[in-house]
């Protein structure tokens, strides 16, 4: 099979899971005739283009700028770090970190509420740097970091996306993997796509989906 129809057929997987992970399963559907051209969902128009990622080239530098100096968690122990130029240093319990912002954001609006998502790396004096998506919520003005996702030891992000789903944000992350038994040493190689689902103004990790 190319690289064309693998594609197709992810996006095509990617939009039926996540009508039933956000509409349960209500009678959502996906038309799909055997040919490559746009299909439509039953559910407020969308198509199946619709979860394709924005890459590097496309984010948003201005959003990006402002992302540089916002107030982040450095760790799971819930210290926090303010972030100079996208860049923060950390010292909690003997262990010595750094804190980097990514450098792919999108921000969307829904039912009145502006979010924005973005990515962050973290490591921690081992070998080991770990990737997360924020999701940030537009407060007074400043963007308020609600919930993390952790895509990976060692990951490559390559893409983000942030839609609108019947009065719901559903983000989609483009990253690459290491394939099973490959060492973490390795460059990431392996497409995949994990399906983030907010309610409540967070991530509901019940809900998570990774292709």
């Amino acid at each position: 099979m190319n690289k064309k129809g693998v594609i197709t057929i992810i996006i095509i997987v990617i939009l039926v899971v996540v009508g039933y992970m956000v509409w349960g399963g209500s009678g959502s559907t996906v038309t799909n005739d055997g040919d490559d051209s746009t299909k439509t969902t039953d559910e407020g128009g969308l198509t199946r283009d619709d979860f394709q990622t924005t890459d590097k080239d496309s984010t948003d530098t201005t959003l990006l700028e402002k992302l540089k100096n916002t107030s982040v968690l450095a760790s799971e122990s819930g210290n926090r770090v303010a972030l100079s130029n996208g860049k923060a240093s950390f010292n909690e319990e003997g262990v010595k970190g750094t804190v980097v912002l990514g450098d792919v954001a999108v921000e969307k609006t829904v039912g009145g509420t502006k979010y924005v998502v973005a990515t962050l790396s973290v490591s921690s004096g081992g070998s080991g740097t770990f990737h997360y998506v924020v999701l940030f919520e537009e407060k007074s003005g400043n963007l308020v970091d609600n919930s993390y996702a952790l895509m990976g030891d060692r990951v490559k992000i390559t893409g983000l996306r942030a839609d609108d789903v019947s009065g719901g944000l559903v983000v989609s992350v483009s990253y690459l993997d290491h394939d099973k038994g490959e060492p973490l040493s390795a460059a990431p190689t392996v497409p995949r796509t994990k399906i983030l689902i907010v309610e409540n103004g967070i991530f509901n990790s019940a809900k998570e989906i990774t292709l």
